[in-house]
């Protein structure tokens, strides 16, 4: 089986291997990207070589050690990793395999608060991102104020800004091809007419002998960026702007550049009054959701910031507005 990571070998080894590559071709045939958790699938077969079994057997001790928590492991991180195991393991059991589960304590895992940006603090980000200093071999200073004026006039995952090519962009038309995105779907994104022109001028300084397939974002030692390139980098543009970090795991991060999108553009709507009800679809649409129920928690965000809007959504009958214990539970 040829392995999806382009930077990693993360062909499973050992009795389990069979079943773990039968396992990630379902997940796919489903319509998962499956990268990070083939990863995993990879290290719990590593792990198997310590506990010799059966070629048709899952020991009640390989997972006790893997589902146990390590030093200094994110909650988030700890729940993930088991999770991923649990699902294959009843994956597993279903085409013969004995698991012994062993007893688990539950996983407690504080749900992110997503931290929605003004629009003052927006421009003040962007402030600070034009005037970063030049960095010994990094592009950062001129590739940082385009990526996060894209990342919030387009509302795009950080992955997905990092995996556009330059023949991705059709600056004629004014249009973005996203491909192999979260839940391996493709789309077209327009632009705003200011982007477009932020694109072209990006293209003419810096990509105008770039090839077709080659990313649109390189980086100092890879083709492209990485989600924690512009993970560290937004750190740093928020420490100059002034706006407080909460901590680790707390926020604020760069996917909150993306919540911002959708609250403002909710707000936008409903300024130009139009129909939220009807316009939710939309805005599901454009930024790649699986179905309208994952965009509707927006309305939510869009209440707290903008209380009116909420009683417009009451007078007009609407019924997809979301109980205030839910959560927002897109990670990427």
């Amino acid at each position: 089986m040829a392995v999806q990571n382009r930077k990693y070998n993360y062909t499973p080894v050992g009795n389990l291997a069979d079943i773990i590559i039968q396992y990630i071709r379902y997940k796919r045939s489903l319509g998962f990207s499956y990268g990070i958790e083939e990863g995993v699938l990879f290290r719990f077969s590593l792990l198997s070589h310590n506990y010799p079994s059966s070629s048709k057997e899952i020991p009640s001790g390989l997972l006790q050690e893997w589902c146990t928590r390590r030093k200094g492991e994110k909650a988030s991180t700890h729940s993930s990793r088991v999770n991923t195991i649990l699902q294959f393991c009843r994956y597993a059991g279903q085409y013969g395999y004995r698991v012994d589960f062993p007893d688990l304590p539950k996983i407690k895992v504080e749900k992110y608060q997503p931290y929605i940006f003004t629009k003052e603090e927006v421009a003040h980000i962007f402030k600070v991102a034009d005037s970063l200093e030049p960095y010994p071999g990094s592009l950062r200073h001129i590739q940082a104020p385009v990526l996060y004026r894209l990342l919030y006039s387009c509302g795009l995952r950080a992955t997905e800004a990092a995996s556009i090519k330059c023949g991705d962009v059709d600056l004629f038309n004014g249009v973005i091809a996203i491909y192999e995105a979260k839940f391996r779907k493709d789309r077209l994104v327009p632009l705003s007419s200011s982007m477009t022109e932020v694109l072209k001028t990006y293209f003419f300084r810096y990509r105008k002998n770039a090839l077709p397939e080659d990313y649109l974002f390189p980086a100092k030692y890879s083709d492209s960026l990485t989600r924690k390139n512009i993970y560290s980098w937004f750190r740093l543009i928020l420490k100059k702007a002034g706006i407080h970090h909460l901590g680790r795991g707390l926020g604020p991060r760069e996917h909150d550049i993306r919540h911002t999108f959708c609250v403002h553009a909710l707000q936008s709507m409903q300024e130009a009054r139009i129909d939220l009800y009807a316009g939710l679809p939309l805005l599901s649409v454009y930024i790649g959701h699986k179905s309208i129920k994952e965009t509707q928690h927006y309305l939510r965000l869009t209440a707290e910031f903008y209380p009116g809007i909420l009683q417009i959504l009451i007078d007009s009958g609407c019924d997809i507005v979301p109980n205030e214990k839910e959560g927002l539970h897109e990670t990427n």
